[in-house]
């Protein structure tokens, strides 16, 4: 498979989770415009809600740049680890993480916290 097709059923995995986002945000917007309607039906003179509608299309931008970015970190069993960028303590060069690995001794990364 070539990499265009690869990408393509990347994106198809992805929809049913970007879908199902869109329709909370739209039963979200429908909910609050219910409420606002009948805010002004019953005459309470509160006006209408200051709240920002949710389904947008800079909203659902965002969604579908979420779910592709989660889609493209996952490590995938099986295949090679990533090579990611590190930054360097001592400001030198920038360098990958499996420039630090050797064949003599495993490579050990430590996310934790020292304080």
């Amino acid at each position: 498979m070539g990499l265009l097709s690869m990408d393509l059923i990347m994106k198809l995995q992805i929809l049913p989770g970007f879908f199902s986002n869109c329709l909370f945000l739209a039963a979200y917007d429908s909910f609050v415009l219910l409420r606002q309607a009948v805010s002004l039906l019953s005459c309470s003179g509160l006006g209408p809600d200051p709240q920002h509608r949710m389904l947008t299309a800079e909203g659902m931008q965002v969604v579908w740049q979420s779910f592709l970015l989660d889609a493209l970190k996952q490590v995938k069993v099986g295949l090679e680890a990533p090579n990611s960028a590190v930054a360097r303590l001592d400001g030198g060069a920038p360098c990958r993480l499996l420039d630090f690995a050797s064949r003599d001794r495993p490579l050990v990364v430590n996310f934790g916290s020292a304080t």
